[in-house]
């Protein structure tokens, strides 16, 4: 959780491209709705989270902000209840206890973002100015089953200047007791690392079966030897699990420039088990 809340603090200082230059006028052009999305769950099976879609949309040529969050509304109360409190942690705001509180929260950043534009650009003149300030947050909810369920987070900032910053991470919590636990062991063998060093090639590499060669791939990275390939860090925040293994997502400037995006790759369950703790191994779906 640590390494998360400083990957968001740097996504707040930094900034964004692509954005188009304002006069200053603040012709609002609103969005706001309440969608509900029921995950479907077997009839038999109430250890599956019902979740309610709440969107709120909101930009004039000052601001932009995008908040979408999928709201557990029905499920194991200590599941619902830790994911709520996870929420409210992402978001910063700890008042949030319902739908209709994530629409006020989406009006408050909004009028932030305001204050910051005017704050930074009303004493210049229009054509000094960058474009609005712009803040995304989408929280959904990814996958889950009977054992476990997770979330993904995505969170975009634009303050002004040359491009902003993306932050994207996921999130796994088991059911039974609504706690994040360690997934990974044995971090440090050669075997973990080829693995690594194996998705990250695949994350790069446009056709399945013509993969990037090891110099190939140092282009896209900071690395400057090919053995450097070999002893690749792990991610800074924790992997999460999908339907059918462990997903590694390497944040923006973490092991590559800027241009080479958020790096992302799954490994099959049956190759990362060897790694996984056993309360994760526990949580991997029988056939």
């Amino acid at each position: 959780m640590k390494s998360l809340f400083m990957t968001i603090a740097m996504a707040a200082a930094l900034t964004a491209c692509g954005h188009r230059a304002s006069t200053g006028a603040t012709t609002d052009t609103d969005s706001i709705s309440i969608d509900s999305a029921k995950v479907e769950a077997p009839a038999d099976d109430n250890s599956y989270i019902e979740v309610e879609t709440v969107k709120f949309e909101k930009s004039d040529s000052t601001a932009e902000v995008s908040v979408l969050v999928q709201w557990p509304m029905k499920g194991k109360k200590v599941i619902v209840d830790s994911l709520k409190k996870h929420i409210r942690d992402l978001l910063g705001d700890d008042s949030i206890d319902s739908p209709k509180a994530i629409q006020a929260y989406g009006q408050s950043l909004f009028e932030s973002q305001q204050e910051d534009w005017h704050s930074v650009y009303d004493e210049m003149e229009p054509d000094e100015r960058m474009g609005a300030f712009s803040k995304t947050h989408d929280i959904t909810l990814l996958t889950q089953n009977k054992n476990y369920v997770t979330y993904f987070y995505r969170t975009f900032s634009y303050g002004g200047g040359a491009h902003g910053y993306t932050t994207e991470v996921g999130f796994t919590f088991r059911k039974s007791d609504g706690k994040q636990i360690a997934l990974l062991k044995n971090t440090n063998s050669r075997k973990l690392a080829k693995l690594l060093k194996e998705g990250v090639r695949r994350h790069f590499s446009e056709r399945p079966d013509k993969p990037l060669s090891d110099e190939e791939l140092l282009d896209f990275l900071f690395a400057e030897e090919v053995s450097s390939l070999n002893n690749l860090p792990l991610p800074g925040n924790s992997p999460y699990l999908s339907d059918t293994g462990m997903v590694f997502l390497y944040t923006q400037y973490e092991i590559a420039p800027y241009s080479s995006g958020i790096i992302t790759f799954e490994i099959p369950f049956k190759d990362i088990e060897p790694f996984m703790t056993d309360e994760a191994k526990a949580l991997i779906p029988k056939d």
